[in-house]
């Protein structure tokens, strides 16, 4: 067995998630970022009592219905489909 008390404790890094043993040194940190793991990252504890925020809601306007009869449509005429082209 190997002597792990030699290697001193055992680290994971917070910002890159790295394993490592801090080798008795002071503060530890990461081989391969440099992050001090001898402070925890402050953790933002979730607010669950708060009441719901008012939000004022904008309603949409709805464009009315289009009649019949200003609906223009392009009829096979208007777009010359009947005609054809010469090949010279």
């Amino acid at each position: 067995m190997v002597d792990r008390e030699k290697f001193g404790e055992r680290h994971s890094c917070f910002a890159c998630g790295c394993k490592f043993y801090d080798m008795h040194r002071s503060p530890p940190l990461c081989p391969k970022c440099g992050a001090d793991v001898s402070k925890p990252p402050k953790i933002i504890e979730e607010v669950k009592d708060l009441p719901p925020a008012d939000i004022e809601e904008e309603e949409e306007e709805i464009p009315e219905e289009l009649d019949e009869k200003s609906i223009e449509v392009d009829t096979e005429e208007d777009l010359g489909a009947g005609e054809e082209e010469a090949d010279d």
